[in-house]
């Protein structure tokens, strides 16, 4: 059995949200997600078929908890004058 990488699960997030796009009704089983947080529960639940229901229900929470905070970064607006405080500039050695 290969391990998993982030990469890979990222793949199949991407092939998963891709899916709906696709001319292919018989490819997904069932109505489709309703919810971003519902639509990356179940690519968790077919990811991870071993996990139990309690530990699906806490991925479930740490999904919700991510996409509230990215919903209050949105909220948050940047002045144009806001910026960062120290600015990057790479010396190359002679």
């Amino acid at each position: 059995m290969s391990q998993s990488t982030r990469r890979r699960f990222l793949q199949a997030a991407a092939v998963g949200a891709a899916l709906p796009l696709v001319d292919a009704p018989s490819v997904l089983a069932g109505d489709p997600p309703v919810s971003a947080d519902a639509a990356l529960t179940a690519i968790v639940r077919l990811r991870y078929k071993f996990l139990s229901e309690a530990q699906v229900k806490a991925v479930q929470t740490g999904i919700q908890r991510g996409l509230l905070a990215g919903e209050i970064l949105k909220r948050f607006t940047l002045d144009p004058v806001d910026e960062p405080a120290t600015i990057f500039v790479s010396d190359i050695a002679e």
